[in-house]
Order: structure tokens, then C-alpha cells, then sequence
């Protein structure tokens, strides 16, 4: 049944209590660490790592009390064990080797958290305090204004995929359609701020020389689990809906497949529910190519164009800024989430084809000029 903008999204309340819980989240102390990590900067400066492990040994929860931790207690406990995982690899050495009892506090925490067995980028961001009590791994303000470029786009991200979802229920003949379309262009538009954000606040070679070492995998049941990193972000998912979800491209489906357990897992449903069926794209072309064409079918179909350059306003400058990043590397090829910058070529270069069967539709219906085409090319998009 054809949903109308006169009635609440339902699942606006939910991300209400989602925005309420990560507040909560990031308000908890469950290890009693606030005193530790103001110090743990200066640790790492210093590459101490006996403190660093003496830290775990002192804080990590004992059975009992592990156990009787709630669901926001274990994420805010694996938050802040976190920090000290990535602060030991990023010194050489595995963290379970050096504390071996993190292989069962791990395990718990991963499975009352339905996350992976170690922090991810929702932790690091999301359910990281503000202020003073903000768990950094260095004193550098460029990793407080990388924290803070996550923390202002996540939500928006996470809203707009619902609107996506929502214009999968929508018919594209109605008024409504290109509304939600606008509504979800708004809040895709955060990413683009986040990029600026990070742009003007993070020193790619403070990123590239110092903070990207403290993302590195850790080694845990004999595989590598990820650090925190950019390519964690959801963006995949709002892709999967407009346009990815019948690509059918092997090195994409692999990509995704890595980072699906690193998302939440309402996200990862929304993935598997909309796989190999039709992307809103390759609805809307469907629709542009039958006998009787609206106008607003028209006006759907610019809408969903005007997404793919919102879109591709955020990707070109992430992508320049991760091969700037790690242009200043001599030994690393890979990005904090463990993929080299070329798969972020390799998706543009997807989402790209897929705009331009979009536009090549939308001219064969006469709803689009080659002179406005042209344009769009020009400025890169």
C-alpha cells in the first residue's frame, strides 16, 4: 500500500531511541577507564606499552561481573578496551597475545553486542563521549575533528537509507516519490559536510603518519578483525538501495560482504532483504521505458538523478583525500579499513555507469537534453 508524506515515518520513532540509547552509550563508564584515558595519549607518546597492558589487566571485567553487564554497558565496555587493542597493535605486538584473557572477554562482549569481537567505527564515533571524557588514541586535535566528522554524518546517513527504503514502497508515479527522493538528498548532504569537515579539521599527513596506525587489524580465533575505520560507515547500504543492489559485480559483493558485519545488524538486514533485487534506479528506468509516461514520472526520475550527484559530491573528495592520505606512505597500500583507495575508484566507477544508463533512459523519453548531460560531465560528476 502506497504510503503518504501526511503520515509519520514509523520508523522515525526508532531512530529516536536509537539516537537516546547511543547518548546513553556514550555517557558510560562500565570499566571506570575516565581517569586512564586522559593519560593514554601521552602512553602512546611515549610507547609505553607495559602500561598499556597493565591498564587491560587493571580495568578488564572479571566472569561475573562481564556477565551481568546490559547490552549498553558491553558496547561502552568494548568501546573503551577497544582504544587500548588498537593502541598495542599500532606498537607492534597482538593484544590477546599479551592478554590472553581478552579472547573470552571479547567473545562475551561480541555476543551480547551482536557486533563484531572487537571495537568497531560506531564505537570509536558514535558511542564515544564528547568533551573531556572523549577516548582518543593521540593528543592531535585532527583525531577529535575525525571522531567528530563521523559523529555529525552517521545519523543523517543511517535516515536517509530509511527514506530509501521507504521509495522502495513507493510508486514512482506519485508526487510523494520525488519528495522522499528530496528528503533523503538532504540528509546524504551531511556526508558532503563531513568530508569539508574533515578536510578543513584532519592533516592528511597527521592521518597518514600517525592516527592510521592505530587502526590496524588484530588477530583473534586465527583471523583478522578490522579497526575502526571510514569504509564502516553505511554509505554501502544507501548505495545497495539506489543503485547497487542488482549490480552484480564480484569485487563489489566481496567489498560488501567484508564490512556487513561492522555496520548494526538492522542495517545488515536491510542488505540481505534488498539482494538481487531491483535498485531504485533500475525501477525508475523500467518506469521511464513503459507506453504512458507522467509527469510525475518525470519529476521522479530527476530526482533520483539529482541523488547519484549528491552522491558524487561526497566520493570524489573522499576519494582524493584517502590517495592523498596514503601518497605520504612509503609501506602501506591498504586504507584504515583494511582495502586499498582503489576500490573507491572501483565503486565510482560502478555508481557512474549506473547514472548513465539512468541519463541515456531519461533521454530516449525526451526528459533529458544532451546539453544538460554534457554539463554535468563537466563538472565531474
Amino acid at each position: 500500500m502506497q504510503r503518504t508524506l501526511n503520515k509519520s515515518f514509523f520508523w522515525e520513532k526508532k531512530l529516536f531511541v536509537q539516537r537516546s540509547q547511543d547518548l546513553a552509550i556514550a555517557d558510560l563508564d562500565p570499566l571506570n577507564m575516565d581517569e586512564f584515558f586522559k593519560l593514554l595519549p601521552e602512553y602512546n607518546q611515549q610507547g609505553d606499552v607495559d602500561k598499556l597492558v597493565s591498564g587491560l589487566y587493571k580495568y578488564i571485567p572479571y566472569p561475573d561481573k562481564l556477565a551481568k553487564f546490559s547490552y549498553e554497558e558491553s558496547i561502552a565496555a568494548m568501546r573503551d578496551i577497544g582504544i587500548l587493542l588498537g593502541s598495542i597493535k599500532k606498537h607492534g605486538l597482538e593484544p590477546v597475545e599479551q592478554v590472553p584473557e581478552l579472547d573470552y572477554i571479547l567473545d562475551v562482549l561480541s555476543e551480547k553486542t551482536d557486533l563484531p569481537p572487537r571495537d568497531t567505527l560506531l564505537h570509536y564515533s558514535v558511542w564515544n563521549p564528547a568533551g573531556d571524557r572523549m577516548r582518543t588514541y593521540t593528543h592531535y586535535t585532527d583525531e577529535r575533528g575525525l571522531i567528530d566528522s563521523v559523529k555529525m554524518s552517521m545519523e543523517p546517513v543511517v535516515k536517509g537509507i530509511h527514506y530509501l527504503i521507504e521509495l522502495h514502497h513507493t510508486d514512482i508515479d506519485s508526487k510523494e516519490f520525488a519528495l522522499i527522493c528530496h528528503m533523503a538528498d538532504a540528509c546524504f548532504k551531511k556526508m558532503v559536510e563531513a568530508i569539508v569537515h574533515a578536510r578543513r579539521n584532519v592533516d592528511t599527513t597527521v592521518f597518514s603518519k600517525v592516527l592510521r596506525f592505530y587502526y590496524d587489524p588484530i588477530q583473534l580465533y586465527g583471523r583478522d578483525y578490522l579497526g575502526p575505520g571510514a569504509v564502516e560507515m553505511p554509505v554501502f547500504i544507501y548505495d545497495h538501495l539506489l543503485w547497487g543492489s542488482d549490480c552484480g559485480d564480484e569485487e563489489y559483493d566481496i567489498f560488501q560482504n567484508t564490512y556487513l558485519p561492522y555496520i548494526l545488524p538492522q542495517l545488515r538486514d536491510v542488505y540481505y532483504n534488498y539482494k538481487g533485487q531491483e535498485s531504485l534506479a533500475s525501477k525508475v528506468m523500467s518506469k521511464l521505458i513503459s507506453k504512458e509516461v507522467s509527469v510525475n514520472v518525470k519529476e521522479s526520475a530527476e530526482a533520483l538523478r539529482n541523488m547519484f550527484m549528491t552522491l558524487s559530491s561526497f566520493r570524489m573528495p573522499h576519494k582524493h583525500m584517502a590517495e592523498e592520505a596514503y601518497q605520504k606512505q612509503d609501506d602501506r597500500s591498504t586504507g584504515s579499513g583494511g582495502y586499498s583507495t582503489g576500490i573507491l575508484g572501483a565503486i565510482i566507477q560502478l555508481m557512474s555507469r549506473k547514472r548513465q544508463e539512468l541519463e541515456a533512459t531519461m533521454r530516449l523519453s525526451g526528459f533529458l537534453n544532451n546539453k544538460n548531460s554534457a554539463k554535468r560531465k563537466m563538472t565531474g560528476s
